[in-house]
């Protein structure tokens, strides 16, 4: 299949997928709104930037998707979906500090626009804002699984910090972050989905690994974009994690076969406090020449086929299919 072939039926497919959870993604939006409510305007106002202005719902989705196919039909799985969208926001106004980050979703970030304390104290409010409704679900096996899924993602935070600019870090120690900061929170939100849907430890084991192995999917696919995407397509500055000290799959493995001439450029350019577009074009072309892509598309794909596989058990409803086609809208977006 030619290229242009490709990208027309993937986008038809997208069109498709879009359509169907349009009307879930609007309920999602809906209890958003509904749950965030503070007598603190500025609660309020960060809560509107970082959480109503754009973002996928991947988390909320899975939560409610995963709901219905065991069972649960009922409007409290929206209610309760939002509870995904906070703690992945809450991540997200803390990375942006730790990062310093200027922008998040093609608009400036939250700590660029109201400062670093304002920030990480809003993120504060929204990591409680989750637990305070999680506590509402009267199930102590959600609570549990929700406190073990954010204890690990605050470990993955530190490693990733203590790893920052190592370009000796390996593909094992890589993995752990990726797992701890991303794929727990999409395996919580799946295997509670089933926990709240009072589906049996075979199903929810399942979810729980469906959601693991599509988070995986997802970040390897976001770390390839970092390199490859446009800053329009992609929502946040290109090749920014590399100027952050984030040594990711792409880059590992390249430098696992670049030459050792290769390695110590890399090495001078990491020092610096500032880059220009000749340094990002550098580390694409080391990158592409030396495999590093490829070898994060295969190893992306291997776990979108692994996520998919994990639902073979379950009755082929159209909720079955959506989470199908939502493992292969991960691996082949471009944002």
């Amino acid at each position: 299949m030619n290229k242009a072939l490709q990208i027309h039926k993937f986008m038809s497919s997208t069109e498709q997928l879009n359509k169907r959870i349009q009307s879930d993604i609007e309920k999602v939006r809906y209890y958003l709104q509904e749950n965030l409510k503070s007598h603190i305007p500025l609660i309020s106002e960060i809560n509107r930037h970082i959480l109503l202005g754009g973002g996928k719902r991947l988390r909320a989705l899975l939560f409610i998707l995963c709901s219905r196919l065991c069972g649960f039909s009922g409007e409290k799985a929206y209610y309760f979906s939002s509870i995904f969208e906070y703690l992945h926001a809450a991540t997200l106004l803390h990375d942006d500090v730790i990062d310093n980050a200027a922008v998040r979703r093609g608009k400036a970030s939250a700590n660029t626009v109201w400062g670093n304390s304002a920030s990480v104290l809003v993120g504060d409010f929204l990591l409680a804002k989750s637990f305070a409704l999680a506590v509402e679900t009267e199930n102590i096996l959600f609570l549990d699984v929700l406190s073990r899924t954010t204890t690990r993602m605050a470990e993955g935070m530190v490693l990733e910090l203590v790893q920052s600019h190592n370009l000796e870090v390996t593909e094992e120690t890589y993995r752990e972050i990726l797992i701890n900061k991303t794929a727990i929170l999409i395996s919580a939100a799946c295997q509670t989905g089933a926990i709240w849907s009072k589906a049996g430890i075979e199903e929810q084991e399942a979810l729980a690994e469906y959601g693991l192995e599509l988070g995986i999917a997802f970040q390897i696919v976001d770390d390839i974009l970092d390199y490859t995407a446009t800053q329009d397509e992609f929502g946040k500055p290109v090749g920014n994690d590399f100027k952050e000290g984030k040594i990711t799959l792409p880059l590992i493995q390249a430098l696992k076969v670049c030459s050792d001439k290769n390695k110590n450029k890399i090495n001078e350019m990491k020092k610096k406090d500032k880059f220009v577009d000749e340094d990002l074009r550098f580390l694409f072309e080391l990158i592409k020449e030396n495999g590093g892509f490829e070898y994060a598309w295969e190893k992306a794909l291997n776990s979108k086929e692994k996520a998919k596989e994990r639902l073979k058990g379950f009755s082929p409803t159209e909720d079955r299919q959506t989470l199908i086609d939502l493992a292969d809208f991960v691996v082949e977006r471009r944002y």
